[in-house]
């Protein structure tokens, strides 16, 4: 481009010296980039019981799919074996039945909840080699993996992720800092005698003799072999101080720990898909109450709650087991006693508590068996007793690999972005299945449909209604060559610094932002024909936080939309801020016209400089440079405005093109001038930067490209703030 001297309000100036180098026009398409082929739905299925066992005899008969209310054909019904997905997604061939088809799988999502419970310091090195033990399997795809604390709430140590390095640091430093509150005595106490004061009397003809005996608190050798703990009077009399508080409490620990696994069925039961829980702990006392446990049990099935206990103690002499036979020896002991007469006031306080101490010695002692039913009373299984994790973990492993897979046409083929709801009904009441409720209907471009986990969560705003409006952001379209067929066109997201929550990070003294973005262009029937997404993660350094916040973040895409009326939809999510936003907008191509052509005039935000290839689809950049649209179009008074558009002249036509710009303010023209174009370059267009000009209030630039009797007009508004 050339300098133009054009005087009066407006000013025409190249951006850059020298020429501009042609733009190169994308081909020619012969409509939008859709794959107008059959898509074939891939469901996983998990059916389970009543105790949450997994059914492994289902028949294709016994199984219907619905979608959006509408029964659906199934192709397919097949058990799959553990570990073939595994072996599909590294490329190994299976054979189908029918090869035609882009298949859209929806994977049974997993979750993993590993959950540290009742650990003190010395079973948390256990516990933490387990976890890193487990973590190193080969997961599932569609598996993300939580560390979770339990406690009188479920406290995440780490959200989901199936980043496994990740996973096996915050196993690692999963107790770093964080105090933990234990309930339960300590081992030694769950084998010791309670403590007794015995005083006997001797009554003789002048004096008595009063004598004072303490008994219990004694560790049991049998269950604690070579256990180094003193045996002192004073050490045993603390000792069994303890254990008698702990009979005396029993039944309050019961109800804490039982509350607990309640908290944590009700949080986790929440959880989308398959909700698996490692529950890594050192016992279970419960309230023996049947009912209340049972009552547990239903809502973890209900809920799709699976159980895998694993006790930290592994193969050990310290065997709880042991412990609750020590118990019912003690017992045993007391009942032998209840005939003696002339017992003490503490003996026979020990006997009138018998039944209440047998059944303590049954539900507290041997914290293994509340375990055992947990687990198996929800389709999974307790791991104890054992050095060797591998075996029982692989089987977990396996667990979650299993599941059936039906395959079926949809029989809607509108693909226009909205949630398609599945249900799946099963011919036996008694069972229960687990499946992706639904998917998102978005056409296959470029051969995948496969959406990334924040695109969905920004398809979820874009399918709420109301749409969700947390901050401002603006969108807007540009219009450029048009070819007959197509038309070149430019996306342009802006969202401002000031509307994102970030989160401070005071070791690298910065702020952390997270934008996600998608868009989708409908035509006028709601099918989707381009998509646009993206996810920028920022880290800003805390001193140029306010230029951050006082300036706009702007994305573009380049778009070639054939003629007619199209829809834009956007949504926007501040994930740091757990925000999102979402709005609308039309876009009109118009057909081709004779003679004469012009882009829309766009408002230039500022120039930056094109690292790396150079997009040659983008009519926004030239000479390696970008120009950034400016889509709020609201100007401060000390701003100095530039407009960008490229001339299209008619090659037909043997006038020389020129320009008139005129420039109004609150609907008068206050400036008009008209002034030649330089030449066209190698490929027919001519770019052009014009200086806008300035007065408070709402501004309009008028462009009006003329030549000969042929002209093409196209206009920006824009508001400038008063002084």
């Amino acid at each position: 481009m050339q300098k133009l001297g054009v005087p009066l309000v407006i000013c025409l100036a190249t951006l850059l010296t020298g020429r501009v180098p042609a733009q190169n026009a994308p081909p020619a398409e012969s409509g939008p980039a859709i794959r107008v082929t059959t898509t074939e739905v891939l469901l996983d299925l998990v059916v389970r019981d009543k105790r949450g066992r997994q059914v492994k005899n289902l028949k294709p008969d016994d199984v219907e799919i619905y979608e959006d209310g509408v029964r659906q054909q199934i192709l397919s019904f097949r058990p799959v074996a553990s570990h073939e997905v595994q072996r599909r997604e590294a490329g190994i061939e299976t054979k189908k039945a029918t090869v035609n088809l882009s298949p859209r799988s929806l994977r049974a999502v997993n979750v993993v909840c590993i959950v540290f419970h009742n650990l003190d310091p010395v079973s948390r090195g256990r516990a933490i080699d387990a976890v890193q033990e487990f973590i190193k399997n080969d997961l599932q795809p569609d598996t993300y993996v939580g560390v979770f604390n339990l406690n009188d709430r479920l406290t995440a140590l780490y959200p989901f992720t199936n980043n496994r390095k990740e996973l096996l640091q915050a196993a690692q430093t999963a107790f770093n800092g964080r105090p933990m509150d234990f309930s339960r005595a300590s081992e030694a106490i769950l084998t010791a005698n309670p403590t007794q004061a015995t005083i006997a009397v001797a009554v003789g003809t002048r004096s008595a003799n009063v004598t004072l005996q303490v008994t219990g608190g004694e560790i049991s050798k049998t269950a604690f072999a070579g256990a180094d703990v003193s045996n002192g009077t004073g050490a045993n009399i603390l000792r069994g101080d303890q254990v008698r508080e702990r009979g005396d409490f029993s039944h309050i620990i019961g109800m804490r720990e039982t509350d607990k696994i309640i908290t944590m069925v009700n949080e986790l039961g929440t959880l989308p898909g398959r909700k698996t829980v490692l529950l890594v702990t050192t016992g279970l006392v419960t309230t023996g109450d049947p009912k209340r446990f049972q009552s547990i049990l239903d809502n973890a099935n209900r809920s799709g709650v699976t159980v895998y206990a694993l006790d930290t103690a592994g193969l050990s002499e310290t065997d709880t087991i042991q412990a609750g036979n020590n118990a019912a020896g003690r017992v045993a002991g007391v009942s032998r006693t209840q005939a003696a007469a002339n017992s003490s006031l503490g003996a026979m306080r020990e006997k009138s508590r018998q039944n209440d101490n047998m059944n303590d010695a049954v539900r507290t002692s041997d914290t293994q068996a509340s375990l055992r039913e947990l687990s198996e009373g929800t389709g999974g299984f307790l791991i104890a007793n054992t050095n060797d994790f591998r075996k029982p973990f692989q089987h977990i492993i396996e667990d979650l690999d299993a599941h059936y897979e039906a395959s079926y046409h949809p029989s809607s083929d509108r693909y226009d972005g909205h949630l398609r709801k599945i249900e799946v009904k099963l011919a036996r009441a008694d069972l229960q299945v687990e499946s992706r409720t639904g998917y998102f209907a978005m056409p296959d471009f470029n051969g995948s449909s496969t959406l990334a986990p924040f695109e969905t969560t920004a398809l979820a705003a874009l399918n709420a209604q109301p749409l969700p409006h947390a901050f401002d952001f603006r969108s807007a379209a540009f219009n450029f060559q048009n070819d007959g067929t197509h038309s070149q066109n430019v996306l342009a997201f802006e969202l401002p610094g000031s509307s994102l929550i970030g989160t401070p990070d005071p070791e690298h003294k910065t702020h952390r932002f997270h934008v996600s973005l998608l868009a989708l262009v409908k035509e006028a029937s709601g099918q989707i024909v381009d998509r646009f997404s993206v996810d920028a993660p920022y880290q800003i350094p805390n001193e140029n936080l306010p230029a951050v916040r006082a300036s706009s973040i702007t994305y573009t895409h380049p778009v070639s939309l054939p003629p007619g009326h199209y829809t834009v939809e956007t949504a926007v999510v501040d994930r740091e801020g757990g925000r999102s936003a979402a709005n609308a907008f039309p876009l009109s191509i118009p057909e081709r016209r004779k003679g004469v052509g012009m882009s829309s005039v766009v408002l230039v935000q500022q120039v930056e400089p094109v690292s790396g290839p150079v997009d040659a689809s983008d009519p926004l950049v030239f000479q390696r440079k970008r120009m950034v649209p400016m889509a709020a179009l609201e100007l401060k008074s000390t701003a100095k405005p530039v407009v960008y558009f490229v001339v299209y002249p008619d090659k037909a036509n043997a006038e020389k093109p020129r320009i008139q710009v005129e420039f109004l303010s609150g609907g008068q023209v206050l400036a008009k001038q008209t002034a030649d174009l330089p030449p066209a370059d190698p490929s027919g267009t001519i770019p052009m930067i014009v200086g806008a000009a300035m007065r408070p209030g709402n501004c309009e630039l008028r462009i009006t490209a003329l030549q000969g009797s042929a002209s093409a007009t196209e206009s920006v508004n824009y508001t400038v703030a008063a002084k």
